[in-house]
């Protein structure tokens, strides 16, 4: 094996010839045990493939169509930002080789890297990233095959919904700092996705006639809703320093990403951990509970299948409990 560990950075890395071609990586957090599987995978493929970058020199090399893509989702994404660090990790990882050269094993690292950092369904989301480099570049004719076509995803369980309870959202707001309230209080009475709220700007909302739009939304599609008088009253507290709604009044910059914030104010209100995305989950069960049928959730949510819909959906317990007494008075 020759890995060992940089002197500067402190990350383990290998190093090899082959071919006549140095095949050097570094791998940020990762321990010698695992640097050296690498480097067995590397290795083993470059055998396999016969690979020889002299020879290749002519073919379309992934850095070409990782740029091709990161131009797409610029273009096409409402944000981009974590599409292009997902194809970077990628490409750290596995190096510039020609797209072709490119096997489902090379995935496989990715995997290993980041299955001690996330859980399998984000790895799937974030291997749907890598996939899409590859069907893109077939489109523009850049390669004849797409040589993940055949990758799998990895097997999940699909976790117990979580629901925020009313007592809950009592202690989560009053943890809150004023802004991250009113980021709450719309989410909560809206079901907008976090990227809807992020990009939200003072032009879409209109306090008036009580709506705002929602542009930047997972479909394409604009909608429209309304305001409630909960929300107006919160929006109306906060500042307008710029043209994003939610502005951190500091650096007078919209917000990245709040979404660490909101895990800091779930710890500090001492509830169960729940994510941000799951209170987009509570509107919809709230609905469900309110008696709104699942065809207007679902057009309210922006959900393309109603599948999804259905499965943020749950029958409270005393709709369950009134059931049974009624079976049992059959």
């Amino acid at each position: 094996m020759s890995v060992s560990k940089d002197i500067k950075t402190g990350y383990y890395q290998y190093n090899f010839m082959y071919k006549g071609v140095r095949y050097h990586r570094r791998f940020k957090g990762a321990t010698y045990d695992e640097v050296a599987g690498y480097e067995s995978i590397a290795k083993a493929e470059l055998r396999k493939t016969g690979y020889d970058i002299a020879a290749d020199n002519k073919l379309v090399m992934l850095s070409e169509i990782i740029k091709d893509f990161k131009l797409y989702a610029d273009n096409n994404y409402s944000d981009s930002t974590n599409a292009k660090r997902i194809v970077d990790i990628f490409y750290k990882i596995v190096g510039n080789k020609p797209a072709s050269k490119v096997t489902i094993n090379d995935v496989e690292l990715y995997r290993l890297y980041r299955k001690n950092n996330v859980v399998a369904a984000t790895i799937n989301r974030e291997v749907n990233s890598i996939k899409r480099i590859f069907s893109l570049a077939k489109s523009n004719k850049k390669i004849e095959i797409n040589p993940l076509q055949d990758l799998k995803k990895l097997k999940i369980q699909n976790p117990t919904k979580r629901f925020l309870e009313r007592e809950e959202e009592i202690k989560l707001l009053e943890a809150a700092n004023p802004i991250m309230r009113s980021i709450i209080i719309v989410a909560l009475h809206t079901g907008m996705r976090c990227s809807e709220i992020k990009n939200l700007k003072w032009s879409d909302v209109f306090l008036k006639e009580n709506y705002l739009i929602a542009l930047n939304t997972k479909n394409g599609k604009s909608r429209k809703l309304l305001i409630t008088p909960q929300m107006k009253k919160e929006l109306l507290k906060l500042p307008k320093i710029g043209d994003y709604v939610f502005m951190n009044p500091i650096t007078k910059n919209c917000y990245n990403d709040f979404k660490t914030t909101f895990s800091r104010t779930v710890k500090r209100a001492g509830i169960p951990h729940i994510t941000f995305h799951e209170l987009r989950h509570t509107t919809a069960s709230r609905l469900n509970e309110l008696g709104v049928d699942l065809s207007t959730i679902q057009e309210y949510l922006d959900h393309a299948d109603a599948r999804t819909t259905q499965q943020y959906i749950h029958k409270p317990k005393k709709n369950i409990l009134d059931a049974v007494k009624r079976l049992s008075e059959y």
